[in-house]
């Protein structure tokens, strides 16, 4: 986990010397079967079939309690460097953009229907059905950061502009949209 945290990526092993870019899911099981890992073959179809870039991965640490999550961010590869067999090394990769600065979830605060599906005993799980949970995890990051960085009076400055937008006197309405208008393309 520690590599796949610096090196933002994550990866599986199946050393077979060769990449599987552009193989089909028949020609991918018979590479597994000529190594004797056909027990794989739903691993490397998720993998390199199925997952795509702006999926998001939860990957579980060692520990069993943490758990990281990140976002997808190319398409699959190989690296021949670590195709080795018995070297520990994991060939077949991804490139990801790890999301809560590289710190981990404890599994035990997720929500029960994500948690679930983390049980599964296998490798790698398609858990696409909790997208929506995901991002709402996701999302409650940036609004803690956004609200780590707010500005209480900034804040209620723009909300009294805001509220100036459906005053009755057109002239107003005018200098709080100026206001609002300069202010967030400065923003940017």
């Amino acid at each position: 986990m520690k590599q796949f945290l610096d090196d933002g990526f994550i990866a599986i092993g199946y050393p077979a010397g060769k990449s599987f870019t552009g193989k089909s899911y028949d020609e991918l099981k018979g590479i597994l079967d000529q190594e004797d890992w056909s027990e794989g073959i739903g691993n490397v179809n998720l993998f390199v079939l199925m997952m795509n870039v702006g999926d998001y991965v939860i990957v579980p640490d060692d520990n069993k309690k943490d758990v990281y999550i990140g976002e997808i961010t190319s398409d699959y590869y190989h690296e021949p460097a670590v195709d080795k067999p018995n070297d520990g090394f994991y060939p077949h990769q991804r490139k990801v953009t790890w999301f809560f600065d590289k710190k981990p979830l404890l599994r035990s605060q997720l929500p029960e229907e994500l948690r679930g599906s983390l049980r599964y005993p296998g490798t790698i799980a398609n858990i696409t059905k909790h997208r929506s949970i995901v991002e709402g995890l996701i999302n409650n990051e940036s609004n803690t950061k956004n609200e780590e960085n707010s500005n209480p009076i900034l804040d209620k400055a723009i909300h009294v502009l805001e509220v100036l937008l459906d005053d009755h006197n057109t002239e107003i309405r005018l200098k709080a949209a100026e206001a609002l208008t300069r202010y967030y393309s400065e923003k940017k």
